[in-house]
């Protein structure tokens, strides 16, 4: 494969600028007439942390290594989208997150990631798919998840349903395809196990897994007490505090 095919054709250097291997300075046409300046490579791996969820070594080697090469000049691209790189080179994931300005900034900043509203069910799946998660990295190892084990943890929560198993089941098995969706499980070889992606241990800091535990504390107290669940607790379209899941671009990590 030549060089053309590989970048396509380079533009002429703008005056005054820089060569030295910087894709934001040297701009590359990959075709005629084309209006972008960085090299395809580059350009998908954009793609793919704008997409979402998470862009990761294991899943797309070639765009990882794309995003280390490029590291800043895909952070000053996604901060013109007023967008964060967190990027975890232990977990060899990153994620974008809305751009957070200086405090002293006067104005007003637009959030272009839209957060997620979780329901009871959600939130409890993800704590307790967080704390699974912990155990394992203790261990150093993969954690792997079943249909079975996961109906046998959630039962607890059943009472969000009112008793109602059938209404039970259907909200957990949408809470689980919220969890694919979102890449936070990941399909293995065996049907209806999943491995828990580690990017959830970075898409819920200490503060979120705060803020989530003591709602989902309150509410379930509040079934303890023989209060009607129903009355606090969300219904299979109502809303838990919001998590600051990268929703939009989930379409495909505060």
């Amino acid at each position: 494969m030549t060089a053309l095919e590989d970048h396509g054709s380079q533009a002429p250097d703008a005056p005054g600028s820089e060569s030295g291997g910087d894709p934001g300075r040297d701009r590359i046409q990959l075709w005629p007439g084309d209006p972008g300046t960085l090299p395809l490579d580059v350009r998908r791996a954009l793609v793919a942390l704008l997409r979402g969820p998470y862009l990761s070594q294991q899943r797309a080697p070639e765009l990882w290594s794309a995003l280390l090469a490029h590291e800043q000049v895909i952070r000053r691209h996604l901060g013109d989208l007023l967008l964060d790189l967190d990027l975890d080179a232990d977990t060899e994931i990153a994620f974008t997150r809305n751009l957070v300005p200086d405090p002293d900034f006067d104005r007003t900043v637009p959030s272009v990631l839209r957060g997620v509203s979780l329901t009871f069910i959600d939130s409890a799946l993800l704590l307790h798919l967080r704390h699974l998660l912990l155990q394992g990295a203790a261990q150093q190892e993969r954690v792997v998840v079943g249909r079975e084990e996961l109906d046998a943890h959630m039962r607890a929560y059943s009472a969000s349903s009112g008793n109602d198993e059938a209404q039970f089941s259907k909200r957990l098995l949408a809470s689980i395809n919220k969890m694919i969706k979102w890449s936070l499980l990941l399909p293995t070889d065996t049907e209806e196990r999943w491995e828990i992606s580690t990017v959830l241990a970075l898409i819920l800091t200490a503060d979120e897994i705060g803020g989530i535990e003591a709602e989902y504390e309150r509410l379930r107290d509040s079934m303890g007490e023989g209060g009607d669940p129903r009355d606090g607790a969300p219904d299979s379209d109502g809303d838990a505090p919001d998590a600051e899941t990268d929703d939009d671009t989930e379409e495909d990590a505060s």
